[in-house]
């Protein structure tokens, strides 16, 4: 099948609204700080303001294909070769909670030793991709998502038996959409109607776009090994264990190599596919994801205790934190700026711990 050329990137793509989005960036900085104060004084240890509890965290290889296309060969994807990555998967919370609540999943990676021209306020030499368990973002842009973290912030720490009440209820709600034959609601598996899915099953997406060295691109993970394949559509039976998916997916890693399909998908219609509309899902009938890497993560124990404080307490994840070539678009990407940056701080000035890069 023949698809439309690439489109070439271009500052103009974007439209920015300073003063809109300065304002929004200090409504979400507040609902962060009510996530992030809340969960503190809890505790009396800083987590993160979203995506707190981590299911696994791995360290393996990211490896470049060779022979791309021109189109596909930019940015950390010019040139082929292996590169250091660690990963974490998550549930977006601010919270730690128990695992029957159905919430929507998180996977972040850092490859590391990559060159080229860094973002504003990057260190290191590290590039980070957040994905999310769904093809787009749960709101069209940030003043939208500021609304829901606003909800987020009053729920926090609240009863964890009416948030998997309300989560329940969300998922009953897109079970039925599914039945009529209807596609789930992002906004409702947002607060929570997703069912427990295999986490090793699932196809993970940057949901936002970026810029792709020359051209613009939205990201995707998905499952490459067989073994993995094989779990599509199964579901974790939590039962009466809080950290049921952490032991689970422990388990997997314990036994098996997993291995992921970095794909790629540009940006070939500015109609069809919006830059500023985080919400809409681009359609793959006009540009299909296509593999640029492998992911790989040996078999090991994906909850090391060392690993996991290394990766916890010492690192971040930020589509922020990278190079010029995968520079953030959209107004949801410029709001993540400054408001994973103010979580960051915060983390780092309550635990007496820098937040820096590997190495």
């Amino acid at each position: 099948m023949t698809y439309p050329a690439p489109i070439r990137f271009s500052a103009k793509l974007e439209n920015i609204e300073p003063e809109k989005e300065a304002e929004t960036i200090l409504d979400m900085d507040d609902s962060f700080d009510e996530i992030l104060e809340t969960t503190y004084e809890n505790s009396g240890h800083a987590i993160r303001a979203v995506h707190a509890k981590a299911h696994a965290i791995a360290k393996g290889r990211l490896t470049v294909e060779s022979g791309l296309k021109p189109e596909l060969e930019q940015g950390l994807f010019a040139q082929a070769g292996d590169h250091d990555a660690y990963i974490r998967m998550s549930t977006n919370a601010g919270d730690i909670l128990h695992d029957n609540i159905h919430l929507p999943r998180g996977f972040a990676l850092k490859v590391c030793d990559v060159k080229g021209a860094r973002l504003p306020d990057a260190d290191g030499d590290t590039q980070d991709f957040i994905f999310l368990n769904a093809p787009a973002f749960p709101a069209p842009d940030a003043q939208a998502f500021s609304k829901n973290l606003a909800l987020t912030a009053k729920t926090t720490d609240k009863a964890e038996r009416l948030k998997k009440f309300a989560a329940d209820t969300f998922k009953l709600a897109n079970d039925a959409r599914q039945a009529v034959g209807l596609d789930p609601a992002p906004s409702l598996a947002a607060l929570g109607g997703v069912p427990n899915s295999e986490p090793m099953a699932l196809e993970y997406y940057s949901a936002t776009p970026f810029r792709y060295g020359q051209f613009v691109a939205k990201f995707m993970l998905r499952p490459a090994a067989d073994w993995m394949k094989a779990l599509e559509g199964e579901t974790v039976e939590i039962g009466d264990d809080r950290d049921a998916l952490r032991h689970h997916v422990r388990e997997q890693f314990m036994q098996n190599d997993a291995e992921w399909d970095f794909c790629v998908q540009l940006l070939r219609d500015a109609e069809k596919q919006p830059v500023e509309d985080a919400s809409v899902e681009w359609p793959q009938d006009v540009s299909p994801f296509e593999k640029v890497a492998t992911l790989r993560m040996p078999k090991q124990d994906s909850w090391d205790e060392q690993l996991v404080h290394e990766v916890n307490e010492t690192l971040h994840f930020s589509p922020w934190t990278g190079v010029m070539d995968h520079l953030p678009m959209g107004n949801v990407n410029r709001a993540r700026q400054e408001t994973y940056r103010h979580s960051v701080r915060f983390r780092a000035e309550k635990n007496g711990c820098p937040i820096h890069e590997p190495g």
